[in-house]
C-alpha cells in the first residue's frame, strides 16, 4: 500500500474523474476483426489466479475476444484506475466497491447496463439486495461479483492454547466483552495480539451501528452516526490495547483490507475481523487450519449482512460494450466460471451456480460456504449503497485513526473531526 496520504488519495479520485468529459473509448479491434478488452481488479495473488483461469475460459470460448488483465491493491489500483480514466486509457471492465461505484456512475465513467439486463446479461438467478448495490439513482451500473458478509478469521491453536472459547457452531453467539475477554487472553500469553485494531475500518464501525439500530449514512444520504458514537466505540476498542487484546499502532497502520498488509497474516495477532470473501486469501498465505466465527454483538440483531463484496461495471468509454457485457455475463453466470473462481470473491451471486460450488467446494472455499449456511439466520439484507463523497469519508476515517492510535490526538477529538470532515464529502 502506498502511504500516499488518505485524503490526497480521495482529491486524486474526484479531481481526475472530472476530466473525463474528453475521454476516449477503451480496447482495441484488430483487422480480422476480433476485439481486445482490458479487465482490471485489485486483490491478492490467489484472485488473480482463479481470475485469470476464468479469463482464459472465456477467451477458449469466445475467440474473437481476448482479454488483457491487471490487478493490484486496492489504493494503487484506485491511482492508477484514476490517472487512466482521466487520460482516455480506461478499461473494459472494472472491479468496484460500495464506496467508489456513486462516485464513477455520477461523474459519468460506469456504463449503464440496463439495456442488457435480461438479454445479454442475465440477473434473474442474483438476489434482488445483491443487484441494488450496483443501482446509482435508479440504474444498474454494475453488477455484484459475489456475496459475502462480516466474519472473524482466526487460528484456533492461539485460542485453545489460553482456553479462550470462540463460537463456531450455527446458533451460537458471543457479546463484545467475551470478544474482549478472549482476545486479551491471548494477548495475554505474549506470543501475539489477539485481534489485529479493528478501529480503522469504517465498514466495522458500520456492523456496531447496526447492531444499535442505526447506520452510517441515511437513505437521503446523510451522515447517521453521532461523534459520541463513534467515540464510544473507539474507546471501546482501546480499552483492548494495553493488554494486547488488539494490535499495536505500527501494526494497525499498515493494515488496508489486502491480505499481503494484515497483522495476521505478518503472524502478528491470532485473528482478523474481515469480510468472508477473503477467506480464500487467507488460507492461500497462512494456512489451511484457520477457522471462521460470526462478529459478537451485545444485541439480538448482529448486524451482519449480505454483501456484494465487489462489483463489476462496464466502462462509459468502451467501443467494445457488448463484449465487455458477455465477459461479464460470463463472470457472475456461467457454471464453469463459478467452479474456477470458488469463493474469491465470497460465494457466486448467481444462486444456483453457488449452490453448485458449495457442494463440492474444498479448503477457503469450503470454509466460506460452511459459514454462509452456518450463519443464515444471523445474516440480515445489505446495507443501503454508499452515497457520493463516501470514499473520502472512509480514507479520512482510517486517517484520523493513525492520530488516534499514535496518540496524536484524543479520541473525543478525533471523533468531531470525523463528523466535521464527513459533513463537508458529503456536501461537495
Amino acid at each position: 500500500m502506498g502511504r500516499m496520504s488518505r485524503r490526497g488519495a480521495a482529491g486524486l479520485l474526484v479531481g481526475l474523474l472530472a476530466s473525463t468529459a474528453a475521454l476516449s473509448g477503451c480496447g482495441s479491434e484488430s483487422a480480422d476483426g476480433s476485439v481486445t478488452l482490458r479487465f482490471v481488479w485489485w486483490g491478492n495473488e490467489d484472485r488473480a489466479k482463479v481470475t485469470r483461469a476464468a479469463v482464459e475460459e472465456f477467451q477458449k470460448r469466445n475467440p474473437d475476444i481476448k482479454v488483457e488483465t491487471e490487478y493490484s491493491g486496492y489504493d494503487a489500483y484506485f491511482q492508477k484506475l484514476s490517472t487512466q480514466v482521466a487520460g482516455g486509457a480506461g478499461p473494459d471492465l472494472l472491479q468496484l466497491d460500495r464506496g467508489t461505484i456513486g462516485e464513477y456512475a455520477g461523474r459519468n465513467v460506469l456504463a449503464d447496463l440496463g439495456e442488457y439486463v435480461g438479454k445479454t446479461l442475465k440477473v434473474d438467478k442474483i438476489p434482488a439486495n445483491l443487484l441494488e448495490g450496483g443501482k446509482v439513482d435508479g440504474k444498474q451500473h454494475a453488477v455484484a461479483a459475489g456475496a459475502t458478509t462480516q466474519m472473524l478469521i482466526f487460528d484456533p491453536t492461539h485460542f485453545e492454547a489460553v482456553g479462550a472459547k470462540v463460537p463456531t457452531a450455527p446458533g451460537e453467539k458471543w457479546t463484545w466483552t467475551e470478544f474482549a475477554d478472549a482476545m486479551t487472553k491471548v494477548g495475554a500469553a505474549g506470543q501475539v495480539s489477539g485481534t489485529t485494531d479493528f478501529g480503522w475500518a469504517i465498514d466495522w464501525f458500520e456492523v456496531w451501528l447496526h447492531q444499535r439500530d442505526k447506520s452510517l449514512y441515511t437513505p437521503d444520504g446523510k451522515l447517521g452516526f453521532s461523534a459520541e458514537e463513534l467515540t464510544e466505540y473507539w474507546e471501546m476498542i482501546g480499552k483492548m490495547r494495553p493488554g494486547k487484546g488488539v494490535s499495536p499502532a505500527e501494526v494497525t497502520t499498515k493494515m488496508d483490507g489486502s491480505v499481503q498488509n494484515s497483522g495476521m497474516v505478518t503472524k502478528q495477532a491470532a485473528s482478523e475481523i474481515g469480510y468472508d470473501s477473503g477467506v480464500t486469501g487467507y488460507f492461500s498465505a497462512y494456512g489451511p487450519s484457520l477457522k471462521v466465527a460470526p462478529l459478537p454483538s451485545d444485541a439480538a440483531e448482529s448486524g451482519m449482512a449480505a454483501m456484494p463484496p465487489v462489483s463489476f461495471a462496464v466502462g462509459q468509454r468502451s467501443k467494445h460494450k457488448d463484449a465487455a457485457v458477455k465477459l461479464l455475463d460470463f463472470l457472475v453466470n456461467d457454471p464453469e466460471a463459478g467452479k474456477l473462481l470458488g469463493a474469491s470473491r465470497g460465494v457466486p451471486p448467481n444462486e444456483e451456480v453457488r449452490a453448485q460450488v458449495c457442494s463440492s467446494a474444498e479448503g477457503g472455499s469450503k470454509a466460506v460456504c460452511d459459514y454462509e449456511v452456518a450463519q443464515k439466520d444471523k445474516i440480515g439484507p445489505a446495507f443501503g449503497a454508499w452515497p457520493t463523497g463516501s470514499s473520502a469519508i472512509k480514507r479520512d476515517f482510517q486517517r484520523t485513526y493513525d492520530d488516534v492510535i499514535f496518540n496524536r490526538v484524543s479520541v473525543a477529538d478525533a471523533a468531531k473531526r470525523v463528523i466535521q470532515d464527513a459533513e463537508k464529502s458529503l456536501g461537495s
